[in-house]
């Protein structure tokens, strides 16, 4: 499920402090892009408000972002709140094959709960 050693890791820190409920599936899903991609991750805090607990939409004006990056934080955002975030084949055509598997884990755990 996680795609590098890191991953699980910076998932696990972002789930703690955001205090996410263990079925709260929508943040789950969301964490784990954030934590799948050391930019998005890096760049958290710009993301999601850990305080109000909400993302923070106004990220695509304040950050510079890559293509891929900012289509995979409209699918984490679509995954939280549903979010608009185009299509899948507009989307999915401009992530390498680690971001494509990154994103239909998400979709996973989003959608398939264990």
């Amino acid at each position: 499920m996680f795609l590098f050693p890191d991953h699980e890791e910076q998932y696990q820190k972002l789930i703690q402090r955001d205090g996410t409920n263990p079925s709260d599936v929508e943040r789950k899903a969301m964490f784990y892009i954030f934590a799948g991609n050391q930019d998005l991750f890096n760049k958290v805090e710009t993301l999601y408000d850990f305080e109000e607990r909400m993302i923070r939409p106004e990220c695509f004006r304040s950050i510079d972002l890559s293509t891929s990056a900012h289509d995979l934080i409209e699918l984490a955002f679509n995954l939280y709140n549903n979010y608009y975030c185009g299509t899948i084949v507009e989307m999915f055509s401009y992530l390498d094959q680690q971001n494509r598997r990154l994103a239909i884990e998400a979709i996973k755990m989003r959608f398939i709960v264990a």
